[in-house]
C-alpha cells in the first residue's frame, strides 16, 4: 500500500492529539480541553513565485488560482494544565488550483511553459502546528501569554500545461513565537489577539487573528473575526511570499 507525506503526517498528527489528551498526566488536577472548528472565506493578496530563485521567471500565481472568496477549515485541540500551561495542537489545511494565460513565457522548475496557452495552476500550503504557551498575567480583564511553536510545512506549487507539467514541494519543519492576549467585557465576551511569527534572513512566517468571542453556555462558544497568514522563502531553491486573508467563523467545544 503506497503511503503519502500528507497520510503520514495527519497519523503522527492524530497520535500527537491522543498522547496529549490521554497520556499526559494530569498533575495539576485541573485540565481543561476544548475543540475549535473554524471556517469561513480565504482568499490571495498577494502570491509571487520564482522556481528556481537563480534563473526561474517571475510569475503571480494569483493570475491563474485567482483572488475570489474560496471555503477553508481549520480544526484545533486545546489542552490547559493548571491555569498557566497550554499545549495546542493545529491541523490547517489549504489548497487552491485554478486557470489563466501566462503573457510571457515561464521557466518554472525545469520546464518552459508557453505564454498564450492555457495553464493550470496548484497551490497547496497544508500546516501542521504543535504550540505552548504560558499565562503571565491573568486578572483586571486581561489575560496575556507567550511561548513558542512547531509548524511542519507541507507545500506544493504546481503547474499543468498542455504538453508540459512540473511541481516544487516543500515538506520542512518551521520554529515560530506565539504571543496572546484576551480581553474579557463580562463574563461571556471577549477579544482576543494571537499570533505565531518568526523572522530571518531566508524568510518569514505570520499567522495571527483578532476574534471576538462569546461563550453560549459551560461547553459550547462561538467566535467570528480576521485571521492573517503571511510570508514566504527566499532562499536558492525557492522565492516564493503571499498573504492571505481568512474571514472566520468557528464554534469551540469545552470538555469538561
Amino acid at each position: 500500500m503506497k503511503t503519502t507525506a500528507d497520510s503520514v503526517i495527519l497519523t503522527c498528527f492524530t497520535g500527537l492529539i491522543f498522547f496529549v489528551i490521554f497520556l499526559i498526566p494530569d498533575t495539576s488536577q485541573s485540565r481543561q480541553v476544548s475543540i475549535d472548528a473554524e471556517t469561513g472565506g480565504v482568499w490571495f493578496s498577494r502570491n509571487d513565485v520564482r522556481i528556481p530563485n537563480e534563473g526561474g521567471t517571475d510569475f503571480d500565481m494569483i493570475d491563474l488560482i485567482g483572488s475570489d472568496l474560496s471555503f477553508y477549515y481549520r480544526l484545533r485541540l486545546n489542552v490547559t494544565f493548571g491555569e498557566r500551561h497550554t499545549f495546542r495542537v493545529l491541523f490547517a489545511p489549504l489548497e487552491k488550483n485554478g486557470n489563466g494565460i501566462f503573457d510571457e513565457p515561464v521557466f518554472f522548475e525545469e520546464t518552459q511553459f508557453d505564454a498564450g496557452s492555457p495553464v493550470n495552476g496548484i497551490y497547496k500550503f497544508n500546516t501542521y502546528r504543535l504550540t505552548y504557551r504560558f499565562t503571565f498575567y491573568d486578572r483586571n480583564n486581561w489575560t496575556l501569554g507567550a511561548g513558542a511553536a512547531g509548524l511542519i510545512r507541507d507545500a506544493k506549487v504546481e503547474l499543468n500545461q498542455a504538453g508540459a507539467s512540473d511541481s516544487n514541494t516543500d515538506l520542512g519543519f518551521v520554529p515560530l513565537l506565539h504571543v496572546f492576549a484576551e480581553r474579557n467585557f463580562g463574563r461571556n465576551a471577549s477579544v482576543i489577539f494571537d499570533a505565531e511569527t518568526l523572522a530571518g534572513p531566508q524568510g518569514r512566517a505570520t499567522d495571527a487573528a483578532l476574534t471576538f468571542h462569546y461563550q453560549l453556555s459551560d461547553y459550547w462558544g462561538v467566535m467570528a473575526g480576521y485571521r492573517l497568514l503571511e510570508g514566504g522563502a527566499d532562499v536558492d531553491e525557492v522565492y516564493n511570499f503571499s498573504w492571505i486573508n481568512y474571514g472566520l467563523f468557528g464554534l469551540t467545544f469545552n470538555l469538561r
